[in-house]
């Protein structure tokens, strides 16, 4: 199966920045939303998980013994090595990575030789990571080993997007396409067509591999993502109706919990936000989840519970740190908005010096803005709309620079834009939005 774009040079389709079913030597681990810098939407790969937590806990359980039996079992350890990157996932603590990395470590010294499934595992822990640069190597060096893997296709896929290199990105996720149309698969054309702004066939390959799920888990990331094409198209009921209808296949699957806090809190349904929020973050205490409910508390004027989830975040960025994760993206924003600018644009720098994807360009802009450099926050905005992608957040990013500059035209197109998208994109930058539009009107 093929897929044109009129306005792309390579006939071929983008990825969903979430991970394929990831299965070796039997362990099968399902796909799950990534972390990726718009948390938990898929603006950066990591890998797959299982949603049910004691799924995996069974698969780690059942591996361990095996390796107790057979210590040289190579294909065993990459199993856990993989389990291990998914039980961090899951449960958002990333003392796990390690292990994962010691696992591969151990799966290449019993074959040191066309090992293509730790070789894999070994790219899915760097995306994981966000050392894109050693994914896309890893997938490379396991692709040339083995050409028909379409997990590995993904995860190469991945990494080249994050590296802003889009040509080949299109090319490598055609080829997972053709290996293995799925869910995996047709989760990532429609994120192709979500980047590009096309929001009606988004929707209709996230239908097809919604018929294609064959378990809760796949039912429910893929209703996750239908909810979240809606949110940000701005239809408050559509991805209600998709964060239920998930929920009804896997209740305890936290993206879709933390989709139905963000709707009762776009409703000014607060203290079911805020409980809503509060169980997500207890249960995965991901930087993604933690922000948007401290900006959330921080909005209904709750400071002392507000400054106690800012301290979480900063806390479990320095656990991410440890284990070897680089905390960019998310980061780069969080200083940004929270009064800490040199190093927003300190961290922003070394992130556009590794790579220069749409988000990359974006948070490079905004730190470029709150530094009071607009004139060149404004070249990385106009870049981080290369794509088409439709982000109410880029385009208010873009419409603040550009009020700085003065270009209060475009600056009220932006903003306009911004809320068009989605007048409930953030509870700290939405109201600032209207303010500035406000504003500019008056002055106008």
């Amino acid at each position: 199966m093929r897929f044109s774009w009129p306005r792309l040079r390579t006939a071929t389709v983008i990825f969903a920045l979430a991970a394929a079913m990831f299965v070796v030597a039997g362990v099968v681990i399902t796909p799950s939303p990534a972390q990726q810098a718009e948390p938990p939407s898929r603006g950066a790969p990591v890998v797959s998980e299982i949603a049910s937590g004691a799924d995996l806990a069974g698969s780690i359980r059942a591996l361990q013994t095996r390796l107790d039996r057979l210590p040289g079992d190579s294909t065993a350890w990459a199993s856990l090595g993989a389990a291990y990157v998914q039980q961090a996932r899951i449960t958002g603590d990333p003392s796990f990575y390690p292990r994962a990395e010691g696992a591969f470590d151990r799966s290449l010294e019993e074959r040191p030789d066309r090992n293509d499934g730790a070789l894999t595992g070994f790219a899915s822990l760097a995306a994981a990571r966000h050392d894109f640069a050693a994914a896309q190597r890893f997938a490379e060096e396991a692709k040339a080993i083995n050409p028909y893997s379409a997990t590995n296709q993904g995860v190469l896929t991945d990494a080249l997007i994050e590296l802003g290199r889009y040509d080949e990105a299109f090319t490598e996720l055609q080829r997972m396409v053709d290996l293995k149309p799925g869910v995996p698969s047709f989760s990532r054309v429609s994120y192709a067509w979500e980047l590009r702004g096309e929001t009606e066939p988004a929707r209709k390959a996230l239908e097809q591999a919604l018929e294609m799920a064959f378990n809760d888990s796949d039912a429910a990331f893929v209703s996750f993502y239908l909810g979240e094409l809606e949110w940000n198209s701005g239809d408050l009921d559509a991805a209600a109706e998709h964060y239920a209808n998930g929920l009804r296949r896997d209740p305890t699957y936290v993206p879709l919990l933390a989709g139905k806090a963000k709707i009762a809190a776009a409703r000014g349904d607060v203290e079911t936000a805020v409980a809503g929020y509060d169980a997500v973050v207890r249960r995965l205490p991901e930087p993604s989840y933690v922000i948007e409910y401290a900006d959330l508390l921080a909005a209904l004027g709750r400071d002392e519970a507000a400054s106690s989830q800012y301290a979480l975040v900063q806390a479990t960025g320095k656990l991410f740190e440890e284990a070897g994760v680089e905390v960019d993206l998310e980061f780069v924003l969080f200083d940004a908005d929270h009064g800490r600018a040199s190093a927003a644009l300190a961290a922003a720098q070394a992130l556009y010096d590794r790579r220069q994807s749409i988000h990359t360009e974006d948070a490079f802009a905004w730190a470029l803005h709150v530094n009071g450099r607009d004139r060149q926050a404004l070249a990385h905005a106009e870049a981080a709309a290369q794509l088409g992608t439709d982000s109410a957040l880029f385009a208010y990013h873009r419409g603040m620079i550009e009020k700085s500059l003065g270009m209060d035209a475009k600056a009220q197109k932006s903003l306009r834009r911004s809320l068009a998208l989605n007048p409930h994109f953030s509870p700290l930058h939405a109201p600032r939005a209207e303010a500035a539009l406000e504003e500019l009107a008056l002055s106008s």
